[in-house]
């Protein structure tokens, strides 16, 4: 039976998206060749190859993975390789490549305590990529194919992969000099409250985004501070405010990650900057940020945070026992998990 008119609508639909896909995968494979090729010279360089443990095998699997790239860019190109293909191997490339950047990294920082890197005027930490920037691209390109093809186990699975990938290389970051962030943080805080210092807490992000008020769009500057269990959101109590000042922030609302969600959101034109939503159990929070980029990365650390707090904590649980809190506050938000605080 010849399909009907929509479901050959649906078919073009689906055969344009993969193919605008694939040049996106195509752009990106390059930039992260590029990547691959940069690490590798760094790690060649004697004074680095002497230091990095293991250094000849590094640099013999940076070899193998740059080769494995080259030939999916060409074999897209023919045709004799697909987008499933492509991305067979792709999340463990990037892991890989992500744990050999933050080992190259930390022997460059050593290093450039005595002594600068160059090459073209440009230091180190300008011509490095961030792994979670190119990560999250080829996690967009997949969901974009997923969204395509519904029914395609394949693509379900290296989106699955990637995303892991982009958890676990996120998470990872924020270890180094957790401990005294997360002091930092506190001593912000007026009156200490709430006590964040955990032992198992780690400071994932930190910035400043503008609440926008759902009828009127007036904007107000808040401070948000995301954890890997609760995203903190606090008053700016000082005109000029910095992150190293301390009594300068006061407690609005605690949200447990296991009861939220994010999106995209949409607002009136008289809004300027990129809008997204924070959902609660029943609260929304509409958020906008006026630097280029900064609401998507915002996204992508709370759909990472959330993603791996769902995952290692299946039972969900409420944030704040409200039965004792009235008693006790037990060093969080005590009666206002959900209030804005005046």
């Amino acid at each position: 039976m010849a399909p009907s008119a929509e479901e050959r609508k649906e078919l073009e639909t689906s055969l344009s998206i993969c193919g605008k896909e694939c040049i996106s995968l195509l752009q990106n494979d390059q930039i992260f060749i590029a990547q691959l090729n940069q690490l590798h010279k760094l790690i060649s360089l004697p004074v680095l190859r002497a230091r990095v443990p293991n250094s000849e095998a590094i640099i013999k699997e940076l070899e193998q993975i740059i080769s494995s790239h080259q030939n999916i860019y060409s074999g897209v190109i023919s045709g004799e390789c697909s987008l499933m293909s492509a991305g067979k191997d792709l999340s463990l490339h990037l892991q890989k490549w992500a744990m050999y950047c933050r080992i190259i990294q930390t022997e460059i920082n050593e290093l450039e305590k005595t002594c600068t890197f160059y090459e073209n005027d440009l230091t180190t930490s300008e011509f490095f990529e961030s792994p979670t920037s190119l990560i999250s691209k080829f996690e967009e390109i997949f969901q974009n194919l997923c969204d395509a093809v519904p029914d395609n186990e394949d693509y379900k699975d290296i989106l699955d992969s990637i995303q892991y990938t982009f958890d676990d290389v996120m998470f990872k970051a924020s270890l180094p000099n957790n401990a005294l962030k997360l002091l930092q943080i506190q001593r912000l805080l007026i009156n200490r409250q709430p006590r964040i210092l955990n032992p198992s807490r780690i400071l994932l992000k930190e910035g400043c985004l503008y609440k926008v008020n759902y009828k009127s769009n007036e904007t107000k500057k808040l401070a948000f501070i995301l954890f890997d269990d609760a995203l903190l959101i606090c008053k700016i109590q000082r005109k000029s405010f910095e992150w190293n000042v301390k009594d300068s922030l006061k407690c609005c609302a605690l949200l447990p990650l296991h009861a939220c969600s994010v999106n995209f959101a949409s607002g009136s034109p008289s809004v300027k900057g990129s809008l997204f939503k924070v959902k609660c159990w029943n609260v929304s929070y509409l958020l906008m940020s006026k630097v280029p980029g900064d609401a998507q990365s915002w996204i992508q650390a709370l759909q990472s945070a959330i993603r791996r707090y769902k995952g290692s904590f299946k039972e969900a649980r409420p944030y704040v026992d409200f039965k004792q809190s009235k008693v006790k506050s037990r060093g969080l938000l005590s009666n206002c998990l959900f209030s804005w605080l005046t």
